[in-house]
Parts: structure tokens; C-alpha cells; sequence
């Protein structure tokens, strides 16, 4: 899996970040509260689409040491604001991506266009044979995404072809809307009709008509769709994105958001948390979405609430409690949150606000390897250690560090019967025969994973499947009893 990694120094309240985007077909998000700098990373990695869009920035969004810097594999393209205009040191040789950035707020050539357009529709400037019926594919997808029908755009148009748009100095292909006779253009509609028959329009002729190379990578980026569409529109976008992703081979759709909604349709690898301090930027992820709407459950909903690092540790834990019956009586959940030290902060901050109401217990559940650091911190609040460490350092540890043949042979013939565990490894040491990763253990994993992929099999199924070995294998007796202990 390629990773595109971002670099952005000194634009506007960011003075210094790194965010690093796994370029494998998938809907990805980066969330955070507003200010944080969604907007801008996501301005930022458009200019790998079109070189116009840094353009966007005023001059008080930057200074002289402003840049922003991508690296993918042995290339570096820095861009520095020159004169009038960004120009990456590389160029003409800049790296560039297929794609398409959407925003409901016009700048740049849209903005320009968007008062073109108009002006053209009130002098009456274009002719009846200048507009064409909108493809069907667009007017019903806008219609059920929006209104959950059909029919509701069925007298949507749009300009017959390029050709006539750049007659007319328009960059782009404008819709429109005939009303009574009268065209309203996609400007003059709603920001959420504006901006979805934009992204379908390129859905549409980029994806559904394959007018770009299905074997390079297309990015797909789109800046708070909750700024200009409904919750329940959101849904059949984001299922309409799913399916795109599905049926691609390398479409990558990168959403800004701080929507519940969207937050919670993401899968937590694919969710990138910002936290901006002081103009630091820092990303978590994996992050999952209790951590990242603070949101966790209704108050009245259980008497115990269990923070774990991950949904392996949640489906260990939850074995725990139906294996020893400790569900007896109690309303228990167990929520996965992130790493350790999100685990910690969300526990820190719902006893601190009181979210959860008087009488409800909270205990977090950490991963067996971080017990040295994790010990002494927050000595306050309950926290047990499960006798094993992550996915991917339990693999990583049993299948390659020290070996353990026993779990190593089952995982083998259980898993990986096409391409063995060996075969696999081997394909691991040859990938870092020169440097080793900062991360093996991640590494390692992600190899793993893209094996099971290729053969239809879901990560979530896989950890669901692997769970049951490692409970086999390991001895949760200890654990179990200080649980109980808690849960009394």
C-alpha cells in the first residue's frame, strides 16, 4: 500500500503538520472540532489534483516560510509561494492525481464561473440548442441522495458539451434547473444541490463512464458535506461512495467532517483525528468514533462502562463476561476508543463532566504491553491489562519476533492456506531488507491483511475468527478475577 505523505508549515492556523494518507481504495475522513484544519489539509492535498487551488489562499492565510510538502516514495514535490503564484520546486515534474476536490463554498474558477453563468442565464446569452436533458444517471442519483425519489430533478440540464462552456470562458460544466420555463443555474440552487451535482457529474463521467485510467489512483475530496446536506442525505451519499469504492479498483474518497453521522459510517482505520495545539497539528488513527464525538451512550443505558484499545480487545473482553457470567444482573457495554492514551483521556474526561450521571462505573481495559507505561498514569481511575498486547503486536510477536508454533500453524492452515504465513514474512523481510520499519508490527499486518483482502475476507471477520484462537491459547484467569472484582 502506497502512503502519501502531507507536510504543512505556516498556512493559516497551522504552523506546523504532518498527516500521512494510505493511497488503497476506501472512504476515509479526517474529523475535529471546527478550526482545527480540516479545510485547509484538504485544500492542501487538492493541489496534487489542480495546481489552482493553494491559488484560493488570501495573503494573510501565509508568509515567506508557508510551504506545503508531499513525499510518495523517493519523490518530494515542496510548493512555496512565489510571486504571484504557488510553484513546487519540481515542476514541471510534479506529482499529480486524477480526482476531483468538491466544497459547498465556490472559490477559484468556480466562483468565476458562477458569475458568468449567471450573467449569461439574465442576458439570455445561451441558446436552446446549447442545452442538453442532464444524463439520467445524475438526475436520479441527485434525486434519491436529496429527496429519496427518482423524479425530483427529472428537468435538470446542463450545458451540451466543453466545447460551448469554454466558448463562454466557463472552466467547468454548468447545470441547470428549468423552473416555469425559466433556468435557474446550479449557482443560484441550494449549496448541497450545487455541490452534489458537481461531484456527480464527475461520478458520472470519470467513474460510471471510466473516462480515467481504472488502474491509477483517483482521488475524491469533499469538504463538509454536512455544511450543505441533511442528515439523511448524507447517508446515501456516503452508501452511494461505498459502492463507488466497491466497484473501483483505486478510488480513494477523502471526506472533512464533524458530523456524528459521518463519523460513525467510517471505519476507525480510515478515520483521522486532528488536534491542533497551539498551531501543532497532531492525527490520531486509527480513532474510533466514541473518541471522536465524545459521544459514547445514553446515561441510562448501562451500569458499566468498559474503555478498550480496540475491537479485538472488545470481543476478548466481551468473551470474558459471557464466559465467566458476569452479564448477571448488570447492563454492561464495551466501547472501543483508540490507543492507550485515548483510552485514558476519554475515561479522565467523562468522570470529569459527569457525562455518564451519578452511579455509573467506568474501567479501561489496556492492552498487556503497555502495562510499564501505563501503570502510574492516572493512578485515579480503574484500569485493568489484558494478558495480550494488540493485533498486530500479538502477530507480530508469535508469527515472527518469538515464534510460537503451536498458534502459528493454526493461524497458517486457517487463514492463509494459498499463500502461506512463511511466504508472507518472506514477502515482509525482502520489503524492509534495506531499512527496518518505524512500525514492523503494522507493517507485518498490513500484509496479512492485504492477502486475506484479496481473497474476500473482511478484516473485521478475520479479528472476529482470531479471537476465538487466542482465547485457546492464552490464560484469561487472572484477568477475568480482577474483572469480577470491579463488576461487584
Amino acid at each position: 500500500m502506497e502512503t502519501l505523505h502531507v507536510e504543512i508549515n505556516e498556512i493559516k492556523n497551522i504552523r506546523k503538520g504532518k498527516i500521512e494518507i494510505p493511497l488503497e481504495k476506501g472512504v476515509y475522513a479526517i474529523v475535529g472540532i471546527n478550526g482545527c484544519g480540516k479545510t485547509t489539509v484538504l485544500q492542501a492535498l487538492a493541489q496534487i489534483i489542480s495546481r489552482h487551488h493553494l491559488g484560493a489562499l488570501k495573503a494573510t492565510d501565509y508568509n515567506s516560510n508557508s510551504s506545503v510538502i508531499f513525499k510518495l516514495g523517493d519523490k518530494i514535490d515542496v510548493w512555496k509561494k512565489d510571486g504571484n503564484m504557488w510553484k513546487a520546486d519540481t515542476y514541471p515534474n510534479t506529482m499529480r492525481f486524477n480526482g476531483s476536490y468538491e466544497g459547498s463554498l465556490f472559490y477559484g474558477t468556480r466562483f468565476n464561473d458562477s458569475k458568468a453563468v449567471d450573467q449569461l442565464v439574465e442576458d439570455g446569452a445561451l441558446d436552446v440548442n446549447e442545452i442538453v436533458e442532464a444524463d439520467d444517471y445524475i438526475k436520479e442519483k441527485m434525486s434519491y441522495i436529496i429527496h429519496g425519489d427518482n423524479q425530483h430533478y427529472r428537468n435538470l440540464k446542463r450545458v451540451r458539451n466543453r466545447e460551448i462552456a469554454r466558448k463562454f470562458n466557463l472552466m467547468n460544466t454548468p447545470y441547470f434547473y428549468e423552473l416555469n420555463g425559466q433556468l435557474i443555474s446550479q449557482y443560484r440552487m441550494s449549496s448541497g444541490e450545487c455541490l452534489l451535482v458537481s461531484l456527480l457529474h464527475f461520478v458520472y463521467n470519470s467513474l460510471v463512464r471510466k473516462s480515467l485510467p481504472p488502474n491509477k489512483t483517483i482521488l475524491l475530496l469533499i469538504d463538509e458535506i454536512e455544511v450543505a446536506l441533511h442528515p439523511t442525505a448524507i447517508k446515501r451519499l456516503l452508501e452511494l461512495l461505498n459502492q463507488l469504492v466497491e466497484e473501483s479498483e483505486h478510488l480513494v474518497v477523502i471526506l472533512t467532517t464533524h458530523a456524528p453521522e459521518v463519523i460513525r459510517f467510517i471505519s476507525p482505520n480510515n478515520l483521522f483525528k486532528l488536534e491542533n495545539i497551539d498551531g501543532e497539528l497532531s492525527v490520531i488513527n486509527p480513532c474510533y468514533p466514541s473518541y471522536a464525538i465524545r459521544e459514547v451512550f445514553d446515561q441510562d443505558g448501562f451500569d458499566f462502562l468498559l474503555l478498550v484499545e480496540d475491537r479485538l480487545a472488545k470481543i476478548i473482553v466481551e468473551k470474558v463476561l459471557r464466559k465467566y457470567s458476569m452479564y448477571n444482573s448488570k447492563l454492561i457495554y464495551v466501547c472501543p476508543v483508540g490507543g492507550w492514551e485515548m483510552v485514558l483521556s476519554l475515561h479522565k474526561e467523562l468522570l470529569r463532566a459527569n457525562l455518564l450521571g451519578i452511579g455509573r462505573v467506568v474501567v479501561s481495559i489496556l492492552d498487556g504491553d503497555i502495562q510499564a507505561q501505563a501503570r502510574n498514569k492516572s493512578t485515579d481511575l480503574k484500569k485493568l491489562f489484558l494478558p495480550i498486547e494488540s493485533v498486530e503486536k500479538f502477530l507480530y510477536r508469535v508469527l515472527l519476533d518469538k515464534p510460537d508454533q503451536k498458534i502459528k500453524k493454526k493461524i497458517n492452515d486457517k487463514y492463509f492456506q494459498i499463500n502461506s504465513i512463511d511466504k508472507l514474512i518472506s514477502n515482509y523481510r525482502n520489503k524492509f531488507s534495506k531499512k527496518q520499519p518505524e512500525k514492523p508490527n503494522k507493517e507485518l499486518y498490513n500484509i496479512l491483511l492485504d492477502d486475506l483482502k484479496s481473497r474476500g475476507i473482511s478484516e473485521q471477520s478475520f479479528v472476529n475468527n482470531l479471537a476465538e484462537d487466542i482465547f485457546e491459547h492464552v490464560n484469561f484467569e487472572p484477568f477475568a478475577k480482577k474483572l469480577a472484582e470491579i463488576l461487584e
